[in-house]
């Protein structure tokens, strides 16, 4: 019987779910005559020491990162272990005094737990670390595994940085993660894929539905807008399905089947997720395996990458067992448990539900984080709204009979170099206040390639 496959060509014209969660490094200025690795890694290191300094966070962990690569990348030539782990040790030392656990949101968004992750210093455990953790994880143990759980030095690497460095990060993302567990496994044993992939929003997101990497992937599952609309999430200027964690999760769990019906193997799946298709492809061929770790040890794939696989391992680990690993169980506020789905018309004003159920409007985005704008979409006749499950029933009974709203036209507008909100207001004839206030802007800050929503005139 054949597979319905969803064709190579058309995953690699897309942007990938998780693509990689910060730009390219940029070449770091150094002396061009450093003659070996060691001192060009060297020179690139005490530049991200000068971006620190002048507040460049970003282009500091971009040279922390390169710094770590020349040395990672020389191979049997290069510098020797020694080297290696002064240089780790170095960045661990100012992961844990200033980059620890620090998020940096923008336009209210909070930035994606992987874009931390991946810039993780990773220790050098002994074999003696290997071993045991080996003894932990391996056969007849407490733990019982629905996909392989490969052990070794880089897995060990990033549980220990989880323990320390990332231990905020990582507490928090397991206080998150309580309310969504369980429905995120139940999606994916409805596909047929191990249930344990339901903990990879840990290393996404931090299981947080809104946060956007670097890259403007989005959700709990880190979506790109073009796969998610692949595997059938709207994203358009009224709804972002990506911030709906549990249609999310199903998509995740449709393309996560689709990439181990491609390559029937769940790690080089994974790096598809993270780096995406056609690069993890044209590493296999280039090393003729379809050896996730073979490959994480060339050129081929990106750092981000190599370091996915073992990362969520790592973090798999500690998830399935807490406590044993130095974490708590049972905190964090839950977001959208306690709560009730019930049947609007559409598109109706949030503002006119809140009013029908005494709700403040606030609480009913809160529970409704893929509505972008004030009301429900205007494509559809009836919308599944969340509401708190403590709503009086005869109050809810009302809310058929809400009828429904004449929303405003809207144009949309794809930023092009030199635009700036004065200009674009002129043009479309409204106020730059209105273009903030359509795109949740708190700044008159955008970019090229940016795709505001308009507001008509008024």
């Amino acid at each position: 019987m054949s597979k319905a496959r969803i064709p190579l060509l058309l995953l690699a014209a897309a942007a990938v779910a998780c693509a990689p969660s910060r730009p390219a490094p940029r070449t770091a200025p150094g002396p061009a005559t450093a003659a070996g690795p060691a001192a060009r890694a060297e020179a690139i290191f005490q530049t991200g020491k000068a971006r620190l300094e002048k507040g460049d966070m970003a282009g500091a962990k971009a040279c922390f990162d390169q710094s770590l690569d020349v040395l990672l990348d020389a191979g049997a030539d290069g510098p020797g272990r020694a080297e290696v782990g002064d240089l780790v040790r170095k960045i661990s030392a100012i992961e844990l005094n200033t980059l620890k656990d620090r998020n940096s949101p923008e336009n209210g968004e909070h930035e994606a737990f992987l874009d931390q992750v991946i810039a993780t210093p990773l220790f050098l455990p002994s074999e003696k670390d290997v071993q045991d953790l080996q003894q932990k994880v391996g056969e007849g143990a407490a733990v019982a595994y629905s996909l392989p759980v490969i052990v070794n030095p880089q897995v060990v690497s990033f549980l220990k940085a989880f323990q320390t460095i990332r231990h905020d990060g990582i507490q928090r993302a397991l206080d998150r993660m309580g309310e969504f567990i369980g429905p995120f496994q139940e999606i994916f044993r409805r596909h047929g894929i191990p249930e344990d992939l339901a903990y990879l929003p840990i290393i996404e997101s931090g299981f947080r539905v809104d946060a956007t990497s670097r890259a403007r992937a989005r959700g709990a599952w880190q979506f790109m807008s073009s796969t998610a609309r692949l595997f059938g999430l709207r994203v358009d200027w009224q709804v972002d399905e990506r911030l709906d964690p549990f249609k999310a999760a199903d998509a995740a769990a449709r393309f996560l089947k689709h990439l181990y019906e491609e390559y029937g193997d769940w790690y080089i799946a994974l790096a598809c997720y993270n780096g995406g298709p056609r690069r993890v492809e044209k590493a296999m061929r280039a090393l003729q395996t379809a050896d996730f770790f073979t490959i994480n040890q060339s050129r081929h794939i990106r750092r981000e990458t190599k370091n996915y696989v073992p990362a969520f391992l790592a973090s798999l680990i500690i998830a399935r067992s807490p406590q044993e690993y130095g974490f708590a169980v049972g905190g964090g506020e839950p977001l959208l448990a306690g709560s009730r789905t019930v049947v609007v018309p559409s598109p109706v004003y949030l503002a006119a539900v809140a009013g029908r159920l005494q709700l403040p409007v606030a609480e009913l985005k809160r529970l409704n984080p893929e509505l972008l704008r004030d009301f429900t979409p205007s494509f559809v006749s009836e919308y599944a709204l969340r509401v708190p499950a403590t709503v009086d029933d005869a109050a809810l009974a009302g809310l058929e009979r809400i009828p429904p709203a004449k929303i405003p036209k809207f144009n949309s507008h794809r930023v092009r170099p030199g635009d700036t909100l004065s200009t674009i207001a002129r043009r479309y004839g409204t106020s730059v206040r209105r273009i903030q206030e359509a795109n949740r802007l708190r700044s008159t800050l955008i970019r090229p390639g940016m795709t505001l929503v308009i507001p008509g005139r008024g």
